[in-house]
């Protein structure tokens, strides 16, 4: 009996610990999601391919997942333009309100053609990982400064590996006997370089090596007209066939258990590829046979058991195939099976090796990075364990299914696409101003939002695009991930997703099979558990300004200098300073500012002993590392060749904005052979606190050479400088007094106007004069009449010369500065009348916001081309739901 009792107390005992258990784990998850509340970025751009010369205009949503909330975390978001050999050509920084924010990306004439990606982040979403930034493949054709096209191809001729490339003109014309200089960066980072010729048929051929396993291959050469062309091309590895990836559902296969399996097939480029697949024993039995869908995805239940081996083979349309061995089969293990396909619910079964059934208690958490959103126990007392989880309260997009032991050790976890149409989706309808449209005819679209009785706010943020389709190219729809598939399923899972929009074709009826195959077979992952239990701060604060921070020292020291009073001066702007103490450590920052790009500033330091014998050193933006897209397999060569219609198109609509002075032609400059080079008059020693040579006039000492005394040869010759009596007044600071002098600087030293005429003409290397706000603002109180700075040849004055400390000027990154969207008005006069209207983008409308009645509207002209055109509806309401509609517009020749 007394063995009863305490059989029972442990028991209750053991009950009470493991209660306090799965609380205190369930509580860890809680607070690690408030510590890292998720942010989400996509951008709405105005089309999905562009040419050198041409804008990238879009609109940015942020969000917090899972459910999708306008973000007020972050106030500052980073656009990147990355280029395929992966470096940062352009970046800016746009102001988000409300999660909201609006800008461009000017693409110049002298853009190489190819692949590029835009990338876009917080800095709070630094604190996650690099593969949940937004990216998005666009392609560049160049049809400005470039007009060669160019078709590659990897040939395999027994054991030697090609690279082929043939090179003519938009014409047609090969480029015949070329010489063509090439670098080739291989992905073991060995750089090879030389020289190649075009043979009479415009190609030239490299020989890659055994070892060879990919890189990039970059060309430069002179076109037919002589111009300077660069070509990047990404050579694969020409070892890469067609593949077959297994993946068991919960990660293993284990014997005598049903178990759905995953399977991919891919070719060499990474992309998928339909095949019929066959799994049988290795004495050829057959166990399986199915399809896999247009991306080369697709499942089947296997029962398998332990000590045999089996073989998948796929079967593809031109009658080769391929074959692989599936992973060994375990002979104890776990398997989770998961039902998300119900309505109301998504079942999840486990099921267990006998030796595994232990009658202990097994739980449930259904979470998304930390929030949970359904928890739930059994007893595992027996092989198959059914558990069921209401949609109800779900948030649509990817969710983390983990079974727990009574130790909240992860025994098998299992990734779910939950989908809500009717608590996701934001209906939006679009009414126009007349059933039939002609060219250069007035266009008026009315939004309507539509809510039902449960909506308290009204209120919606949406975006609007209009494309002519008869311009664009529907292969290049690949490139493209809807507003709908971005926040609900490429932002949560790291790898390439192939086409996100084929699973969003019918957001009333997705493909809800096909989705379930991706997260079997691109969301498997085993989370470390471990990380829910740091609560360590994070490395990213959220961003709610710009800002300017450093460290001040001893001069020349290591030392750093507390309590130093540090002021930040625009040069726009000087009365507009700010100051600021540095802490313990002699650090300082200058937070939550707003100013814009390219904007200099005057740092200022003052220890209490030290006065201005003090360094400044300014921080550098942390910048995330440009690793290689994981969006590989849509970075692709020939981009001239492949949307040759897009490129003739842009150049003829370019050079009609051109002729109407909408936009000026800047393209690269040829090379030319010079005698002589002088890149600055101003001597390499000069002591001008901007720099040697920034200033607005630069006197060499060549032009010095004819004078006597510095007043005649100044006299006349400085802009904006009259001397009187030999010494030098800004006309800029005389006023009806006569005004200052200006400061002279003599090699550094600072000295008074009437000492200017002492100084020997010839002893003199260089005059740089600083009239402007932008120049003179370094020099404080001392440039207010402007400054004269004098560099000597001898270099005897340095030796009394003074260097300022305690000041810096800094130019850092501040926000972009949004163009203005080009609109013809045909109803309205207009000195930039197009004589030729070949727009593709039609209309852009990134700030349309809905009241409360979810109205709104936005108008625009057709072009002179008729066909049909697609207008975009993006955005995001008050409370999280989304809006996505495309719309056909058919517009007739007059």
């Amino acid at each position: 009996m007394y063995a009863k009792i305490l059989l029972l107390i442990n028991c209750l005992l053991f009950s009470v610990l493991a209660s306090a258990q799965i609380d205190q784990t369930l509580q860890k998850l809680e607070t690690y999601h408030e510590q890292h509340v998720k942010e989400k970025i996509y951008l709405h751009l105005d089309k999905n391919d562009y040419s050198a010369g041409e804008t990238v205009w879009f609109k940015l949503y942020c969000t917090t997942a899972p459910f999708n909330y306008l973000s007020n975390i972050s106030k500052i978001a980073n656009v990147e333009l990355i280029s395929s050999t992966n470096k940062i050509i352009k970046s800016i920084k746009i102001p988000i309100t409300i999660g909201l924010g609006i800008g461009d990306i000017n693409l110049p004439d002298t853009l190489e053609e190819g692949t590029y990606r835009i990338r876009s982040f917080t800095r709070w979403m630094q604190n996650d990982s690099i593969s949940n930034f937004y990216e998005r493949v666009i392609p560049v054709t160049n049809g400005r400064s470039d007009n060669v096209m160019t078709k590659s191809s990897l040939i395999k001729n027994g054991t030697e590996n090609i690279f082929q490339i043939n090179l003519k003109t938009i014409q047609g014309a090969p480029l015949i006997n070329s010489s063509i200089s090439y670098t080739l960066q291989q992905e073991n980072n060995k750089e090879k370089s030389g020289r190649l010729k075009s043979n009479e048929n415009g190609t030239v051929s490299l020989e890659l090596k055994d070892d060879f396993k990919g890189g990039v291959l970059s060309l430069q050469f002179l076109s037919l007209d002589k111009r300077r062309i660069l070509k990047n091309f990404i050579i694969p590895n020409p070892n890469n066939q067609n593949s077959i990836q297994i993946f068991p559902e919960s990660g293993e296969l284990v014997n005598n258990i049903l178990c759905k399996t995953g399977f991919k097939i891919l070719t060499p480029a990474g992309l998928g590829k339909k095949a019929k697949i066959t799994v049988v024993e290795e004495n050829q039995t057959p166990i399986a046979e199915f399809e896999t869908n247009s991306l080369g995805m697709g499942s089947i239940p296997l029962l398998v058991q332990t000590g045999k081996k089996y073989i998948a083979t796929a079967f593809f349309e031109d009658g080769s195939s391929t074959s692989t061995s599936l992973p060994p089969v375990s002979n104890s293990g776990y398997v989770l099976t998961v039902n998300s396909a119900l309505k109301d619910k998504i079942a999840a079964q486990i099921s267990a090796t006998d030796d595994l059934v232990n009658g202990k208690d097994i739980y449930l958490v259904a979470q998304y990075n930390g929030l949970v959103l359904h928890a739930a126990k059994q007893k595992l007392n027996g092989s198959d364990i059914l558990f069921n989880i209401p949609k109800k309260n779900l948030p649509s997009g990817v969710l983390q299914l983990s079974i727990l032991t009574e130790q909240m050790l992860p025994i098998v976890e299992r990734l779910v696409f939950n989908y809500n149409a009717e608590s996701t989706l934001l209906p939006v309808s679009i009414a126009l101003n007349k059933p039939s449209f002609t060219t250069r005819d007035k266009v008026v679209a009315n939004l309507t939002v539509s809510y039902d009785d449960r909506d308290t706010s009204k209120v919606a943020a949406l975006s609007a695009s209009v494309v002519n389709l008869s311009k664009v190219d529907t292969t290049t729809d690949r490139y493209y991930s809807s507003i709908v598939s971005e926040l609900l399923l490429k932002s949560d899972l790291r790898g390439f997703i192939e086409r996100p929009n084929y699973y969003f074709e019918d957001l009333t009826n997705i493909k809800v099979n096909d989705l379930d195959n991706l997260m079997l077979i691109q969301g498997w992952r085993k989370l470390d558990w471990k990380s829910y239990a740091n609560t360590a701060a994070t490395s990213f604060l959220p961003e709610k300004g710009l800002t300017v921070s450093g460290t001040v020292k001893k001069t020349a020291r290591k030392a750093v200098v507390p309590k130093a009073k540090v002021t930040l001066i625009p040069t726009s702007n000087m009365l507009l300073s700010i100051d600021t103490l540095t802490d313990n450590d002699g650090r300082f920052a200058f937070d939550e500012l707003f100013f814009a790009d390219s904007v200099k500033f005057i740092v200022t330091g003052d220890g209490p002993k030290e006065k201005k014998r003090v360094d400044i050193i300014i921080d550098n933006p942390s910048v995330p590392p440009v690793n290689k897209s994981k969006d590989q397999p849509l970075l692709t060569n020939d981009i001239n060749t492949q949307l040759l219609t897009q490129l003739r198109n842009s150049q003829q609509f370019l050079g009609e904005l051109e002729a109407a002075g909408v936009i000026q032609k800047s393209i690269r400059l040829e090379e030319v052979q010079v005698n002589r080079v002088r890149t600055n008059k101003a001597d390499k020693n000069s002591r001008n606190l901007n720099g040697p040579g920034n200033a607005d006039q630069v006197i060499s000492a060549e032009e010095l050479s004819t004078c006597t005394t510095l007043e005649q040869c100044l006299a006349g010759r400085l802009v904006g400088v009259m001397f009187r009596n030999g010494i030098p007044y800004s006309t800029r600071s005389v006023g009806l007094n006569g005004g200052s002098p200006m400061q002279i600087v003599l090699d550094g030293m600072y000295i008074e106007a009437e000492q200017i005429d002492m100084i020997n003409v010839a002893d003199i290397a260089s005059i740089e004069v600083l009239r402007s706000a932008g120049n003179t603002a370094i020099y404080g109180m001392y440039g207010g009449n402007g400054v004269i700075v004098i560099t000597s040849k001898s270099g005897d004055a340095l030796s009394s010369s003074y260097t300022p400390t305690g000041i810096v000027t800094i130019v850092p990154k501040g926000l972009h500065v949004n163009r203005t969207f080009f609109k013809p008005q045909y109803d309205a006069t207009n000195e930039k009348q197009l004589r030729r209207d070949l727009r593709t983008t039609i209309a852009w409308e990134p700030n349309l916001i809905t009241p409360k009645d979810g109205k709104t509207n936005f108008e625009f002209f057709t072009s002179d081309e008729p066909g049909n055109y697609k207008v975009i509806v993006e955005g995001i309401s008050m409370d999280g739901r989304i809006a996505h509609l495309e719309y056909l517009i058919e517009v007739k020749s007059q």
